[in-house]
């Protein structure tokens, strides 16, 4: 196999971020909200592959899952997957990523982070997005197990902006060759006050009962200090990241934690190519916040607006009518127009 390291490239960018038009939707999803809730609920038809479990230790006493599998063709290189929060290396979105990918040849890693995907029992500590050292040790995993190169790391939701906070901390010693950022939560501040109007109760619930299942579940494992978790006491994220997840990552207070996690101000020590793919009626996720982000980093970072798809939906269909996650396709072609074989 070749490791040769691909060089990083930063092609000339337009002015403006790219408009995409994914289709054709369903005639019956229609709007943001429905595209981000049906499309995290509903089955994605895809190509069966294989995949093979390794625990990666990240720390003394603290591992994360990881998922591998071989294209059955060609060595094009190697894609690492980054679940977004709550989410899980087994989201169809990951799977159909996954699916597309190997179908190209290339080969994927998909990890379950810090507590996620019943991992529980893997980590002593609370999972905290400022992990993203975890993300290199999964990297090195990968070269000491000799996948070719180039590598590229392909982050959702909060897992795009740990990627992005991974690779611009790294700089020039980043192992990833390029990131892709779908739909990437990279300022925190902002998505709060977006995730917390009326319009968006349905998401904060839905995200505080996630972590409150997580935390629950890492109690039957080991202690966890901090008050119940339930929706009787914790009634929103920031709550949440105020009684257990700052506290537990060394931070003084909630927003000493945000400020550090947010990739929003570190992008432009990016020295590898970047993607960032997020849609113009994403429900908590500015398109204003991700497009002021085009041509930074030395024009290293390029923004294309979907003009529908909400958050990380992108549930269209293909000729022959089947479902399809439409991003996988304009990820997987940037990658490939970027990357040299």
């Amino acid at each position: 196999m070749d490791t040769t390291r691909a060089a990083p490239s930063a092609p000339a960018l337009p002015e403006e971020p790219a408009i995409l038009h994914p289709g054709p939707f369903p005639w019956w999803m229609r709007g943001g909200h429905l595209e981000t809730i049906l499309a995290s609920t509903l089955p994605l038809p895809t190509a069966p592959f294989e995949a093979t479990c390794h625990v990666v230790e990240v720390e003394p006493g603290t591992a994360v899952e990881t998922w591998w599998s071989s294209p059955p063709a060609a060595d094009r290189g190697s894609v690492l997957i980054v679940h977004g929060l709550g989410g899980s290396a087994q989201r169809p979105h990951n799977i159909a990523l996954a699916s597309e990918a190997l179908r190209r040849g290339w080969h994927t890693v998909r990890v379950n982070l810090r507590n996620h995907g019943g991992t529980e029992g893997l980590a002593s500590t609370l999972f905290a997005a400022v992990q993203t050292d975890d993300i290199g040790a999964v990297l090195a995993e990968m070269e000491a197990r000799r996948l070719p190169r180039p590598y590229a790391v392909l982050g959702v939701s909060l897992g795009a902006n740990m990627s992005l906070r991974y690779a611009a901390l790294e700089g020039s010693a980043s192992r990833a060759d390029a990131v892709v950022a779908l739909n990437p939560a990279v300022d925190f501040f902002a998505i709060e006050r977006e995730i917390n109007r009326p319009s968006n109760t349905l998401y904060r619930l839905n995200f505080v009962l996630g972590l409150c299942r997580m935390l629950n579940a890492i109690r039957a494992v080991r202690p966890e200090p901090g008050p119940p978790a339930s929706l009787r006491t914790i009634h929103s994220i920031r709550e949440f990241d105020h009684h257990f997840t700052a506290p537990a990552s060394g931070f003084p207070d909630v927003d000493a934690y945000y400020e550090a996690a947010g990739a929003a101000p570190l992008l432009d020590r990016l020295r590898v190519p970047a993607l960032l793919l997020t849609a113009r009626n994403d429900p908590f996720i500015p398109p204003a916040l991700i497009a002021r982000h085009h041509r930074t980093a030395e024009g290293r970072v390029q923004v294309a607006l979907a003009d529908r798809g909400g958050h990380v939906g992108y549930r269209t269909r293909d000729a022959s009518g089947r479902p399809r996650f439409w991003a996988a396709t304009p990820t997987l072609d940037w990658l490939e127009d970027t990357l040299p074989r």
